[in-house]
């Protein structure tokens, strides 16, 4: 859902079809690099991690190595899965309320 809505945003912002496809292969590889999707998260440096807090796909990363580590599926063990996905779910609201304001705005001009 999240990636949805990033695609989304940047197809609203960017009018050439073929550049929309540029930038999101762009803008996900380069998430999934800094995230940890294709290094291991313990072999990046803490300063990459920092900035990895402010992508989506580093909330991702995260409930994948909770996921990887519980034993017993509880309430109590799966409060830090929701308050990622929770994170996640923000940040598509987030995207969702950029693309309306930018779709706003190109109305106005156009």
């Amino acid at each position: 859902m999240c990636a949805l809505t990033i695609a989304f945003l940047i197809a609203t912002i960017v009018n050439n079809k073929n550049a929309i496809n540029g930038i999101v292969n762009v803008v996900a590889l380069g998430s999934s690099f800094l995230c940890g999707a294709f290094v291991p998260v313990e072999w990046l440096p803490k300063s990459v991690l920092t900035v990895a807090h402010i992508i989506p796909t580093y909330w991702y990363i995260q409930t994948n190595e909770l996921l990887k580590t519980i034993e017993v599926f509880n309430i109590q063990t799966l409060m830090p899965v929701f308050i990622n996905m929770g994170v996640i779910v923000l940040f598509s609201l987030l995207f969702i309320t950029l693309t309306n304001i930018f779709s706003k705005k190109k109305r106005r001009i156009g």
